[in-house]
């Protein structure tokens, strides 16, 4: 490959270029933005959420400590509303000739909430300890590409330090890769890459109930478990400062509370959506405070092929067909939803349409396919497992009947867990049927919807998914010489998983987020959720 000064990398007509000072650090501009007119500074806003699983940027891989971590910790790069742009944020430059090292120069003068200096230390420190086994951080799986990543495996690492992270200087450090990875820069926006003070990586466990970031936000006293997480204004942030004084995220454990508390003034913003039954409600009492935007997120319902009842291919294949997903989106989601046929969408760098066959509602052929796996066990109940709390029993009572009345597979919910320990759950692999999953994208690549969910040891593959073949495909994916070339050799990989289904793709979400009246500023980011230093009240 060519050198280049700056890396730019491609998909078709759409650019994205990480340019040495192109961008400036901070929140991307508004896309789809509620409200309008000047904002004035100060204030709190409060915001729904469940609750996190952790806040400690390496181990934050789930939507709802996310949204916290993003507002806490400012990272290299972050992406564009529409397009998915990559904006420099601590980045000054990231550049590369081959693919497979990457020079990386930051921003001198940031601080992180303590006073320590945001240096190339405080990335290598981070990336270090998230990758460390022993350390047990659920983003580890995302630096498995960074040469010696393996000796930090196992229960006896041969190191603490991957070899291919190197310190050039204070402001300047190293990537070598185990291989060529054009798709490589566009994973920094994670919040498993954001830097870590040493204060923090001292006390991993007390960091976690009050994280010293570098971001627009910063703790004020520690996590409030299943109450609050409250934030303030960093006023030594080296980039486009916040508005609010205060950013609270006020904890649920069912979403239909938090939409009343929504409707009685005690809540200000609702981020992702409202409960599925209350959109045409959200419609008529908050009109244009209501945003509705096609998301990148999507729902799937994962297989658990770890227990013996569900190894059998043809029988997930059944299971997908039986599914009418249409007439769920449209009794539901008032049809807002759109029913996936792929298992990344259709208009994301890299995706496709219609790449599974077993994803249209045919009730004859999964008939044939459920006789040819040799039927289900008379008496025996599919359990569907999902959290509590957050809306979800009425589509999987939907899914549960079609079930039973296309297949006479009996069901039984299984809906009992919150958030966080349903995840570990999952995680554990003690789920005993079919589950809910849910996925929003990490960064812009297609590569995302499978490897972190179907890679063998892959951070989120609930299902307990391995396949040499598959991870063999992901491997020539990584090799592309360019994003738009690694789109299209992923595809292989994800028709692997449209023959094997394990997990059934059921849905491409819409976001439904409400909020208060004087509220401005508002505006959603596929990958990165809401940007809270850009909202503000009105003037």
């Amino acid at each position: 490959m060519p050198a280049r000064s700056g890396l730019i990398v491609a998909f078709g007509a759409s650019v994205l270029m990480m340019m040495m000072s192109a961008c400036g650090g901070g929140d991307p501009a508004p896309a789809t933005s509620g409200g309008g007119g000047d904002i004035k500074d100060g204030g709190e806003l409060r915001v729904y959420i469940s609750e996190p699983r952790h806040l400690v940027s390496t181990t934050t891989t789930e939507t709802e400590g996310s949204a916290v971590a993003r507002s806490i910790y400012s990272g290299l790069i972050n992406y564009g509303n529409e397009d998915y742009k990559i904006n420099n944020v601590m980045a000054e430059s990231i550049t590369s000739t081959d693919s497979k090292t990457f020079t990386v120069k930051i921003k001198d003068g940031w601080k992180f909430h303590n006073g320590e200096p945001v240096n190339a230390d405080a990335y290598l420190r981070a990336w270090n300890i998230g990758a460390y086994a022993p350390n047990a951080q659920t983003g580890s799986h995302f630096f498995e590409r960074i040469d010696g990543y393996a000796d930090l495996q196992g229960t006896a690492p041969k190191a603490k330090e991957m070899s291919g992270l190197k310190k050039v200087d204070d402001t300047t450090f190293t990537i070598t890769l185990r291989q060529a990875f054009a798709g490589f820069p566009v994973m920094l926006g994670y919040t498993s890459f954001m830097p870590m003070a040493k204060a923090c990586a001292d006390d991993l466990k007390a960091c976690d109930e009050a994280p010293i970031g570098n971001g627009a936000f910063k703790m004020d006293g520690k996590w409030e478990h299943k109450q609050q997480i409250k934030l303030v204004r960093n006023e030594d942030y080296k980039g486009d400062k916040a508005h609010l004084d205060k950013l609270t995220f006020k904890i649920y454990d069912k979403i239909d509370t938090a939409y009343n508390d929504m409707l009685a003034g005690n809540i200000d913003l609702m981020p992702r959506r409202v409960p599925p039954t209350k959109i045409a409600d959200a419609r008529a009492k908050f009109g244009t405070r209501l945003i509705e935007q096609p998301s990148p997120s999507y729902t799937y319902l994962g297989v658990p092929v770890y227990v013996d009842a569900y190894k059998n291919k043809l029988l997930r294949q059944a299971m997908s067909l039986a599914i009418d997903r249409k007439a769920i989106v449209d009794a539901v989601y008032q049809g807002s939803y759109t029913p996936a046929k792929s298992f990344s969408p259709p208009n994301f760098p890299g995706g496709r349409d219609n790449t599974c066959k077993f994803c249209e509602y045919d009730v004859d052929k999964a008939k044939q396919l459920l006789s040819q796996a040799g039927g289900w066990p008379a008496g025996k109940k599919v359990e569907l497992w999902f959290n509590a709390g957050a809306g979800h029993e009425t589509w999987m009572q939907a899914i549960g009947d079609q079930l039973k009345r296309n297949l006479g597979m009996d069901y039984e919910l299984k809906g009992q867990l919150q958030f966080a320990e349903f995840l570990t759950t999952r995680d554990a692999k003690k789920f005993t049927g079919p589950f809910r999953g849910s996925w929003t994208p990490d960064y812009p690549l297609n590569e995302n919807y499978l490897k972190p969910l179907y890679g063998t040891g892959g951070s989120s593959n609930g299902p307990g998914y391995s396949s040499t073949e598959f991870d063999k495909l992901i491997d020539i994916g990584d090799n592309g010489k360019s994003l738009e070339e690694a789109g299209k050799l992923y595809g292989a990989a994800e028709d692997l998983l449209a023959e094997e289904m394990p997990g059934i793709p059921l849905w491409y979400e819409k976001t439904a987020i409400v909020y208060a009246d004087g509220v401005t500023g508002v505006a959603y980011n596929g990958i990165q959720g809401i940007g809270y230093a850009k909202i503000g009240f009105k003037k």
